[in-house]
C-alpha cells in the first residue's frame, strides 16, 4: 500500500510572466496543509523555499504550537504540527525519503496523467508536490515519475485555490479502501 507526503512548494514556481520566481509562505497554507494531511492521514507536510526569512516565520510558528503556549492550549494543533518539515529544495526531501514524484498542475503536460485512486494502490513512497504563483517550475526540480489527473471544475476559474486542491486529491485517493 502507499505511504503519501506531501510538498508544498514556493521555489521554483512560475510568474504571471512564466518566469521563475518565489511566493511567500502564508500561516494559512502551514495550518490547513497540516490540518488537511492529519485529517487523511496523510504526511509529512514539507515546505519548500530557500529564503531564511520563510524559515525563520515558519520556524517561529511552530515553536509557538510546540513548544510555546500555542500548544499548551490547543495540544491538538500541536499533534498536527508537528508533521511540518521546512526544507530550501525539493531535493532535500528527496533526501528525507526515497519519494516517487507527482506533480499537480491545473494544467499539467500533454501527456497521460495518473488519477489519485490509481496512486492511492502503488506501493512505496509517493510525494505529491503542489506548487504556488502560476505553478510548478518543473524544468528547474527534479524529474517526476508523472502528473495527478488535474481537477476539473465546471465554472469560470481555472483553478482552484493550492488548499482547496490539496483537500480535494487527499479525498480522493480513498487511503481507508
Amino acid at each position: 500500500m502507499a505511504e503519501i507526503a506531501v510538498a508544498l512548494v514556493h521555489y521554483p514556481i512560475l510568474s504571471r510572466s512564466g518566469e521563475t520566481s518565489a511566493t511567500a509562505i502564508t500561516p494559512i497554507d502551514v495550518h490547513d496543509f497540516a490540518r488537511s494531511c492529519a485529517f487523511y492521514g496523510v504526511g509529512p507536510v514539507y515546505l519548500v523555499h530557500p529564503a531564511a526569512g520563510m524559515h525563520a516565520l515558519v520556524q517561529d510558528m511552530l515553536d509557538y504550537y510546540m513548544h510555546g503556549t500555542g500548544g499548551k492550549r490547543n495540544p491538538a494543533r500541536r499533534e498536527v504540527l508537528s508533521a511540518v518539515r521546512m526544507v530550501n529544495a525539493l531535493e532535500d526531501v528527496m533526501a528525507d525519503g526515497d519519494y516517487h514524484l507527482w506533480y499537480t498542475s491545473a494544467t499539467p503536460p500533454g501527456m497521460a496523467c495518473t488519477s489519485p485512486e490509481s496512486l492511492a494502490k502503488m506501493d512505496g513512497k509517493h510525494l505529491i508536490v503542489f506548487g504556488t504563483g502560476s505553478g510548478l517550475d518543473v524544468k528547474n526540480m527534479p524529474p517526476a515519475n508523472g502528473w495527478l489527473s488535474p481537477i476539473e471544475g465546471v465554472g469560470k476559474v481555472r483553478h482552484l485555490s493550492v488548499r482547496g486542491a490539496l483537500a480535494i486529491y487527499l479525498d480522493r485517493l480513498q487511503l481507508n479502501d
